[in-house]
């Protein structure tokens, strides 16, 4: 599959940033148009560019997936996206320039687009239109399709993560701009049948082109750099702040743009599914001081051109696992492998998590030590506490398919538990005509080959 993705990219470049190699043929952005199109033609489908200054703590602004998806425009800030389902047509509604604009960012890179015919045969939309005469032009549309619905992107897990309860009851939301852009909707046009727009585009972004699968690997390079910097960080005495700032440095010297996802390393205690996200709501990220005897689950993902990277695996603070923990992680690799050998067209993810169980009950019987049989016994018990799969793209957690086609990639990361510890790993893998393929770079499974690779750093 390498090679033909090599030979489809000779293309010119719809994102500046992308220097590591693979591109995206601008003309990709409009096909995917007539996808979303097709899949919507009893609506209209209304996305909005993220429009707020990147953060001082950001490494860049963060364009909104679904806009930037149907656009290809990295950088736009005041702009909205209309699909016309029954006039089968796109429309771009731009806000004015600025007064001064950087000359550095001009094409796909402009922050504001004009409306000019130049911009028109640049995007291959049908219309660009200033963003004053959006008001009316859904106004006229909801005068001729009374009954029709409008479509708006809700942001799935991404969105969800942004907040939902930001005030009492009675009071408008201050946060999540998916929610507020909902919000904006309702309170114009009262009578207006919005509806999540989520679930639509996530299958048209579903199945990933050529160019999006070299830009997922580029990712999956520039991560794995991150990864391995954060491994030989790892030892005792040393806390998770200092891994994570290791393998962002990691991850960046490799040339990425920023990370994906904040590096989790979580270490002990922390490595339990119920602390995951937790972190979230903590200044210090649940920091903690490595201990020795303990394991980190090391799982992070880091940008190229915007596509993200997310694959990790569990590593002894001391170098080397003890003989219950070893005995686990022997466990989850196999059971693990097993599930992804099921993976190709036609599959379904519940044939991948049933087909791990299989061998964790096959072999459950054969565990020697106390903390493997413990581990067995609460996988065998409670299978949805482990089973974790999700897809990967321009989001992090981009919708599990139902069935697998080619040119899914999806992220599959299992988690036991046994004596209060976590026991994790995840790959990203594509989906091939005959099966499937790594996306990220051979990372070792077996504890002894994790052990090797951490000798160095720990004599």
């Amino acid at each position: 599959m390498r090679r033909i993705v090599a030979l489809t990219l000779m293309v010119v470049s719809a994102f500046p940033a992308a220097r590591l190699g693979a591109q995206i043929d601008p003309t990709e952005f409009a096909a995917r148009r007539q996808r979303m199109l097709a899949k919507a033609p009893d609506g209209l489908v209304v996305m909005h560019a993220f429009s707020r200054f990147k953060l001082w703590d950001e490494a860049g602004f963060h364009q909104d997936p679904a806009f930037y998806y149907f656009t290809g425009l990295a950088n736009a800030h005041r702009a909205i996206l209309v699909l016309d389902g029954p006039g089968k047509e796109s429309w771009l509604f731009v806000g004015p320039g600025r007064p001064a604009q950087n000359p550095d960012l001009t094409g796909f890179a402009a922050v504001t687009i004009d409306t000019s015919a130049a911009t028109l045969a640049l995007l291959g939309v049908e219309h660009v239109a200033p963003w004053d005469r959006f008001i009316p032009f859904v106004d006229a549309w909801h005068a001729a399709h009374p009954t029709m619905p409008v479509y708006a992107d809700g942001g799935g897990q991404t969105g969800g993560g942004m907040g939902y309860l930001s005030n009492p009851d009675g009071l408008g939301g201050i946060e999540n701009p998916y929610l507020l852009w909902n919000a904006a909707l309702h309170v114009r046009w009262h009578d207006l049948d919005v509806r999540d727009a989520f679930a639509i585009v996530d299958s048209v972004r579903a199945v990933k082109s050529p160019g999006e699968i070299a830009l997922l690997e580029q990712a999956a390079t520039v991560t794995a750099a991150g990864f391995w910097a954060g491994v030989h960080a790892i030892a005792p005495g040393r806390t998770q702040r200092q891994v994570e700032g290791q393998v962002v440095a990691g991850c960046m010297n490799a040339g990425s743009n920023g990370v994906s996802l904040w590096p989790w390393v979580r270490s002990g205690p922390y490595t339990l599914g119920p602390t995951l996200f937790e972190a979230f709501n903590d200044y210090a990220n649940l920091n903690r001081t490595l201990r020795a005897g303990e394991l980190v689950r090391l799982d992070v993902g880091c940008d190229a051109a915007m596509y993200k990277g997310d694959f990790g695996r569990t590593i002894p603070v001391s170098g080397h696992f003890d003989a219950g923990q070893r005995e686990i992680m022997e466990l989850l690799s196999g059971a693990y492998l097993a599930g992804v050998a099921v993976m190709r067209p036609g599959a379904t993810p519940r044939e991948v998590f049933d087909a791990t169980a299989a061998y964790i009950a096959a072999h459950q019987a054969a565990l020697t030590t106390p903390l493997a049989r413990e581990a067995a016994a609460a996988a065998v018990a409670h299978p949805g506490s482990w089973s974790i799969m999700h897809g990967l793209g321009l989001d992090m957690a981009e919708g599990a398919p139902a069935t697998f086609e080619p040119g899914n990639v999806i992220c599959y990361e299992p988690l036991f538990t046994a004596g209060g510890q976590g026991f994790f790993v995840e790959d990203t893998w594509v989906i091939t005509a005959t099966g499937h393929e790594r996306v990220n770079p051979s990372i070792p499974y077996a504890p002894t080959d994790i052990e090797r690779a951490m000798k160095h750093s720990h004599g």
